[in-house]
């Protein structure tokens, strides 16, 4: 939700008649001085109002708006690419496979700005809640650095019969594939059993559906979606290292 606006506030504060300047001043004040405090809470927690005031992953875009890859690692100029997926989803994994290894090399190197959506409207198809899970996982893993490594093992992982999803203990086994060790591992398994990001989970489910997406895999460039019917499309998930010629003809 926006922040209150202080006019606003102030007008409502106002007396009907005959209002001094004293009081006034003072009501200024303490606006002023609640929304700084309001403020600089949210930026000391990452806290999302989006998200109930939880903390964000490092990474995430706020308003469930997306994580980005390889923060920071973006040239000027770049072209933005949203990937919208789902880890139970067979049709991501082929998009994984056939480009996954393509599109997460440009995004290391700044040629494009990687931002993944990892949505989870697949847990009610299915009946369980292996996307939430392996989506707040996933989270817990760009705490540690480690997103893209985690998205490239969970896919891996992905069972062959659809339906099947994940357990904790698979979501844990991806983290140590992707290489968090350590400190570093305990807090990722504190992560997933504490569900910690769940309302980022959530929000990013909700965002995704404001964007227009009603399926995965969705990719966008720049902004604009890729038609799903188009032979680009098709060359994604069928061409291994077809997505450099795809980005080139969409941006």
């Amino acid at each position: 939700m926006p922040r209150p606006d202080p006019k606003e506030k102030l007008d409502a504060l106002k007396p009907k008649q005959g209002p001094s300047q004293m009081i006034i001043a003072v009501v200024v004040v303490i606006v002023l001085v609640l929304g700084g405090v309001i403020a600089l809470i949210a930026s000391q927690s990452g806290g999302d109002p989006s998200t109930n005031g939880s903390s964000l992953p490092k990474g995430a875009i706020t308003d469930g708006d997306g994580i980005v890859a390889y923060p920071g690692a973006a040239q000027k100029g770049a072209p933005r690419v949203d990937l919208y997926e789902d880890f139970q989803c067979p049709i991501c994994n082929e998009l994984e496979k056939t480009n996954g290894s393509t599109i997460n090399a440009m995004a290391k190197s700044g040629k494009i700005k990687l931002v993944y959506h990892m949505m989870t409207f697949l847990d009610q198809n299915e009946g369980n809640t292996a996307s939430s899970l392996a989506a707040n996982a996933s989270y817990c893993a760009a705490d540690a650095g480690k997103f893209p490594q985690y998205h490239r093992a969970n896919f891996a992982g992905q069972p062959a019969q659809e339906g099947v999803g994940y357990t904790v203990a698979d979501v844990k086994k991806f983290g140590k594939q992707a290489g968090i060790t350590g400190d570093a591992l305990k807090k990722f398994n504190t992560c997933v059993d504490d569900n910690t990001y769940a309302d980022y989970v959530k929000a990013t489910e909700t965002r995704s559906e404001k964007n227009g997406v009603n399926g995965t895999p969705s990719v966008f460039f720049n902004g604009t979606q890729l038609d799903q019917n188009s032979q680009d499309y098709a060359a994604l998930l069928s061409q291994k290292g077809s997505f450099t010629t795809v980005l080139k003809s969409h941006t």
